[in-house]
């Protein structure tokens, strides 16, 4: 069966069960999977042009871009080459097949050729003349994942205005942004075949992205997805690609433009434990870190240790390395797996290895570093990587502040403040509810 009518019965399967509630299937190769039913009070992680910015011109500095990154993201991914390789000349526009089986653009199709000039106008009008997206490195005309490239591109909007932005300073900006688009691309197109299926790298990316936007989102993001690569293999002309490409950016939104753009430049030849160590630091991590076990049953700590993620109509099932963290769905006093998170006997020595938190940010206990707490549940529960992170120092103060006040309607008491309420509650407790109180007052409920 053709690809394209396997993407096509997908679809249908997928669409068809559109109001079916997805459940996510949690497999540590331990006994039975746990199975979680996300909580439906879900916003995606918002940041704003100047944190995504700043977010990815810091990642950005320490990759380093490549001269053929369609290549390199199939590298990444592992992902097979499924065309020829060409050479393009960019002052003479000259394409040059590079091996057997040459082929003349007198002989191309007249709608691929006036839909690459068209594409190779387009970069002239963005003040990047030539092969600007580095769609014609293996072959003669935009055809086949450079299609996709492209409609990624066009679908992005402000988001690619943001990343040149962000690139400005480096020494080749439009290289960095191209190999972010292929990395980006190549992602999807992993996603886009039946069925959806992720690892090593990939899964990192696809939980740590479920995390920022939700289960339901990232569904409809990839079912989204396939659609477009429908219209991108049916198109004919440019103005076609742009207006499947901005229906696309409609779909993804600027939330999860953003957060694909940041998670993109720093999957550049990365690991997954390496990404792993990048998240916390990036803007919205602790609303994700909150969202993750919301939506998933999964602590943030867990994201180097995902093998695979596979995803159907009916359910995400994430797959664990044994001794990572999730979290069961029995109820409210959740229970969780042995931690392969770094502890330590106290935040002095915590700040010593990790450093600073970053700029305008401090960082914060979920569960607090109170003598009571250090008592009774040991100072590594208290003083580790999984429950002390990064947050704006007004957020900080907020939260200190919630802690410090009486709140009836939390605590439903008069005289206590809210720190005494939860001083003598279980480790699980105060964490489910330090996730809370970052999420509300976040979001100015608290």
């Amino acid at each position: 069966m053709h690809p394209r009518w396997l993407i096509y019965l997908l679809l249908v399967m997928l669409t068809g069960c559109g109001s079916t509630a997805r459940a996510v299937r949690l497999d540590t190769g331990r006994d039975a999977p746990f199975v979680f039913t996300p909580r439906s009070s879900h916003q995606s992680v918002e940041m704003t042009a100047d944190e995504f910015k700043e977010a990815v011109e810091a990642v950005a500095h320490i990759v380093r871009p490549s001269s053929s990154p369609q290549e390199a993201a199939r590298r990444l991914f592992e992902v097979e080459s499924r065309s020829g390789s060409y050479l393009y000349e960019p002052n003479s526009r000259r394409v040059t097949p590079m091996g057997p089986g040459e082929h003349l653009e007198g002989e191309l199709p007249t709608a691929d050729v006036e839909l690459t000039r068209a594409y190779l106008r387009w970069c002239e009008r963005t003040a990047r003349p030539g092969d600007c997206l580095r769609l014609l490195v293996e072959g003669p005309t935009v055809t086949g994942d450079g299609r996709y490239a492209l409609s990624m591109a066009l679908a992005q909007g402000v988001v690619l205005e943001e990343m040149m932005d962000a690139f400005k300073d480096m020494a080749n900006p439009e290289a960095m942004l191209t190999t972010v688009l292929w990395t980006w691309t190549t992602y999807m197109i992993l996603l886009a075949v039946p069925e959806p299926f992720s690892k090593g790298l990939a899964a990192a990316m696809t939980l740590t992205l479920i995390a920022y936007v939700g289960v339901d989102t990232f569904w409809n993001l990839i079912v989204g997805f396939k659609r477009l690569v429908e219209a991108a293999d049916r198109a004919t002309t440019f103005d076609e690609l742009r207006t499947e490409g901005e229906r696309y950016g409609k779909v993804m939104g600027r939330k999860a433009a953003r957060a694909f753009a940041m998670l993109a430049t720093a999957a550049i030849g990365n690991s997954a434990a390496g990404l792993a160590k990048q998240v916390p630091t990036f803007p919205g991590a602790a609303q994700a870190m909150v969202q993750a076990e919301s939506q998933m049953g999964v602590r943030f700590a867990a994201i180097g240790g995902v093998e695979s993620v596979a995803i159907s109509a009916e359910a995400v099932t994430i797959s664990l390395a044994p001794g990572a963290v999730a979290m069961t769905a029995g109820g409210s006093s959740a229970k969780a797996l042995p931690t392969g998170a770094k502890a330590w006997g106290s935040f002095s020595g915590f700040k010593k290895a990790m450093g600073p938190a970053g700029a305008g940010k401090e960082w914060h206990h979920i569960v607090e570093q109170t003598p009571s707490n250090v008592n009774r549940f040991g100072a590594q529960a208290v003083h580790n990587t999984e429950n002390i992170v990064p947050l704006d120092k007004g957020l900080h103060t907020r939260l200190s502040g919630l802690y410090s006040s009486i709140r009836r309607i939390i605590t439903a008491s008069g005289n206590l403040t809210v720190r005494q309420w939860l001083s003598t509650q279980s480790l699980e407790a105060q964490r489910e509810f330090g996730l809370l109180a970052i999420e509300n007052v976040t979001k100015g409920i608290w």
